[in-house]
């Protein structure tokens, strides 16, 4: 019987004659699950952590976005005003300061006479400007010259004043930019309609006569909003006529223009 002769190599694959790795036991595969595992959550925390501060970051800008158009929205109708206020009025850079005599009962001009008070202390004061009762329009065109932020003074005696609490109402309107009136005081009021002091008033003193003609003033006034509006009313035991001419009224407006204007007046 022949024998046949092989060759050993060719009875084997490569890859069985490759040397075989150790088998890795199970302690070892549980040890290299566990490292995968916090590699895993080590990347989950990290990418967490920075989506969180963008998050807030965002957050933030947002933030600083919504109070931003909070200040824009609060300073949109103050800008529309000075707007209008540019096309309606002039640049005249000093306070209006005016006087408005009333109705002279005894016959006399309306801007003489009987009610020398209101033009003694018109002239009293550097700059102001004396009105009488039925110029109103003539009193709104003067105001509409001067410059927003000049204060604007109106005093006013029997029917004067109650043009100056129908000026300032005219002046409360988008059109004639809710013109602001620093100060006003009235002096014994005749009208019944005109004791509801609007918004755009800062303050007013209303001075009521308690002498024989009394019964001819509108009563206390009143302020549409007190938040805005300072109203004080002082009943005088002075007669209608003579409110103007008293010493101590005369040093009370005279003294609130002061605050108001710097302008320290020419009692020499």
């Amino acid at each position: 019987m022949s024998r046949i002769s092989a060759n050993p190599a060719l009875l084997y694959s490569p890859d069985a004659l490759k040397p075989k790795k150790p088998q890795a036991s199970k302690e070892d595969i549980a040890a290299e699950v566990e490292k995968e595992k916090k590699l895993v959550q080590k990347d989950k925390i990290e990418i967490s952590k920075e989506a969180k501060e963008l998050k807030e970051k965002l957050e933030a800008v947002e933030d600083d976005k919504s109070e931003k158009l909070k200040l824009e929205k609060q300073l949109e109708a103050p800008k529309k005003m000075e707007k209008v206020h540019r096309s309606k009025f002039g640049n005249l850079d000093e306070p209006g300061i005016y006087f408005i005599s009333g109705f002279d009962w005894f016959g006399a001009g309306s801007i003489k006479g009987n009610y020398d008070g209101v033009k003694d202390m018109a002239e009293a004061i550097t700059g102001a400007k004396h009105f009488a009762w039925d110029q109103r329009d003539e009193i709104i065109e003067d105001i509409m010259k001067h410059k927003q932020n000049q204060p604007i003074v109106l005093v006013g005696h029997s029917f004067g004043g109650d043009t100056i609490v129908e000026i300032a109402n005219e002046l409360n309107t988008i059109e004639n930019g809710f013109r602001k009136i620093d100060l006003m005081v009235t002096l014994d009021s005749v009208g019944f309609n005109n004791d509801n002091i609007p918004q755009n008033v800062s303050h007013n003193i209303n001075f009521l006569a308690e002498g024989p003609y009394g019964l001819i003033n509108d009563g206390p006034n009143l302020a549409v909003d007190y938040l805005k509006t300072k109203v004080e009313n002082m009943l005088r035991h002075e007669a209608h006529s003579e409110l103007d001419d008293s010493i101590d009224i005369q040093s009370r407006i005279l003294a609130e223009i002061d605050k108001l204007t710097d302008n320290k007046t020419d009692l020499a």
